[in-house]
């Protein structure tokens, strides 16, 4: 199992949809957090019909952002073994 925490520079930037609209599935993965907000924009319009965050929306976006390994992560989710590490520092599978 992957094992993903916060902190540590060199990782991946995660974020998963259901977090904020149960029952939605997308999951997005990025080098940096720009490009994640990209992709995250991008599922909010096409989706959700949202055009822009507000302030609001944006920062829970950003404190819902995980840390990990894009390629390893996508692999495991393959197979029901996505594994990140939630901010208290607990494991949790999506």
């Amino acid at each position: 199992m992957l094992i993903v925490g916060k902190g540590i520079s060199n990782m991946d930037k995660m974020i998963s949809c259901k977090d904020f609209e149960p029952g939605c599935t997308f999951t997005a993965c990025a080098g940096t957090e720009a490009e994640l907000f990209e992709k995250i924009l991008e599922h909010g319009r096409t989706v959700h019909r949202t055009e822009d965050f507000s302030p609001d929306i944006y920062s829970q976006v950003r404190a819902s952002i995980k840390e990990g390994y894009c390629d390893l992560e996508d692999e495991l989710c393959k197979y029901g073994e996505c594994c990140w590490e939630d901010e208290r520092g607990s494991l949790q599978s999506l």
